[in-house]
């Protein structure tokens, strides 16, 4: 908005300029030569009176303009100027809160079992005599009393069903150590390979595989695809469907695969590991 009136206002000073300056010859509308042209004609012919008002009219309309302006600019202005409302922000309810759903894929586990309370013990309350002025009516437990009894504070009934007492003098018992289980790899340095190469696979799956004969009335014919983990010394383990045919055709490819000789386990940096492979098993009638 600034710059259009600075411009208005530069362009109106130069041409109240030139309007009140000497108009020049060259000009078509200095006063002078408009005389000379028209000198013995007809002066109230349309292009005369054109030329002569030229100037004016262009001043009257550069006046308009920058009034014009002027007073938008000026009501562009106060509007600025006004104060600006102040839109209170929502109250904040300090009482609700949403959280995101767990994704769906996402499994809460259980909670981990509770253990039962161990089982309570007999004591004997046993405590240290006192000499005192009163006679004492608690009786002292005897050696008998403390037979398969523990010394304690206050006299209780426990029980000894699942109680086992301590065997003094005897064998530690051993300690339970947990076989760390390492985890499948899915890609490997040196993939498994069945002993012989695929054409050795083929046959063997060929040799071994039998067609259910409701499928063959049926005439079941298609793809099952297995998955299986190659154990570190090769043996297949974990034989699972992950595209299925038949429930008999999915039984006969796991039986297949999972009577198959040990392969030749994947390797990571020269060590075995254990590794995932998909194989697929075609059943095609003749």
């Amino acid at each position: 908005m600034e710059v259009i009136f600075g411009v208005i206002i530069f362009v109106t000073l130069i041409s109240l300029y030139d309007y009140f300056s000497e108009r020049s010859w060259q000009r078509v509308s200095s006063t002078i030569r408009n005389e000379v042209v028209f000198e013995h004609r007809n002066k109230n012919y349309g292009a005369y009176t054109l030329r002569k008002n030229y100037d004016r009219n262009i001043m009257f309309i550069l006046l308009g303009l920058l009034l014009s302006f002027g007073v938008a600019f000026g009501a562009y202005k106060i509007v600025q100027s006004l104060p600006k409302e102040k839109v209170a922000p929502p109250p904040v309810d300090d009482k609700t809160f949403t959280t995101a759903p767990p994704p769906e894929d996402e499994k809460v586990p259980p909670p981990p079992p509770q253990e039962p309370p161990p089982p309570m013990e007999t004591t004997v309350q046993f405590l240290p005599p006192v000499v005192v002025d009163i006679p004492v009516d608690d009786p002292i437990p005897t050696q008998d009393d403390m037979d398969d009894k523990k010394s304690s504070d206050q006299t209780q009934e426990g029980n000894d069903e699942n109680f086992a007492p301590p065997v003094i003098g005897g064998d530690p018992e051993p300690e339970v150590v947990e076989e760390k289980v390492e985890p499948v790899e899915t890609f490997v340095e040196e993939e498994a390979e069945y002993p012989g190469g695929y054409a050795t696979m083929m046959k063997y799956i060929q040799e071994h595989l039998v067609y259910p004969q409701a499928d063959i009335e049926m005439g079941t014919q298609g793809r099952v695809t297995l998955k299986f983990v190659v154990e570190k010394n090769g043996q297949v383990s974990n034989v699972s469907v992950v595209r299925g045919l038949s429930p008999e055709c999915d039984k006969a490819a796991i039986k297949v695969v999972s009577s198959m000789p040990n392969w030749k386990p994947g390797k990571n940096g020269g060590r075995a590991v254990r590794q995932w492979c998909t194989l697929p098993i075609n059943f095609t009638l003749n």
